[in-house]
């Protein structure tokens, strides 16, 4: 059974495998690297897990979801989405759309919130049509954001109204 639940800092070491697995699998999904990441000290990862979401399969995890809300005056109307990961295992079973949806219920529980924002590689086409699904319309491509493996990669810049 597939369920969307945050999880305890304690399961710290849960998170770390699935983001690294996602950095070292998908590279051309995410601004961070496989190599910066994979030293962060525990604490680190403790904190990041506040603003995650994790898909479990029988308690193990097997996909995640970060957002974050912007504390700043001018800008605390808009939420982003980001670190959007689904282990192959778990693809075309309807678990990313569970993520997002449990993502923008939570996003939607802060007073005040406008929009959500995030970034893709518009190569990753599943992922475009996930976003796509779930509301979020393209509002602009920039050429060559990630440097890959010698290869540049474009972002799509996506978004939601709340």
């Amino acid at each position: 059974m597939l369920t969307i639940a945050e999880l305890s800092e304690d399961r710290w070491q849960d998170f770390r495998e699935l983001r690294l697995e996602s950095l070292k699998h998908e590279p051309t999904a995410f601004g961070s690297s496989y190599e910066e990441e994979r030293d962060m000290p525990e604490g680190e990862w403790r904190r990041r897990m506040g603003t995650m979401l994790f898909a479990l399969e029988d308690g193990t995890s097997v996909g995640m979801i970060s957002y974050s809300v912007s504390a700043r005056l001018k800008t605390k109307h808009v939420a982003h989405i980001h670190g959007v990961y689904v282990r192959p295992s778990a693809r075309r079973k309807g678990t990313g759309a569970l993520l997002l949806e449990k993502a923008l219920g939570t996003i939607r529980e802060h007073e005040g919130m406008v929009k959500v924002q995030l970034s893709v590689n518009p190569a990753m086409r599943a992922a475009v049509s996930l976003y796509e699904r779930g509301g979020f319309v393209s509002r602009m491509r920039l050429e060559k954001e990630l440097l890959v493996d010698g290869k540049y990669h474009d972002l799509l810049y996506m978004e939601k109204m709340l």
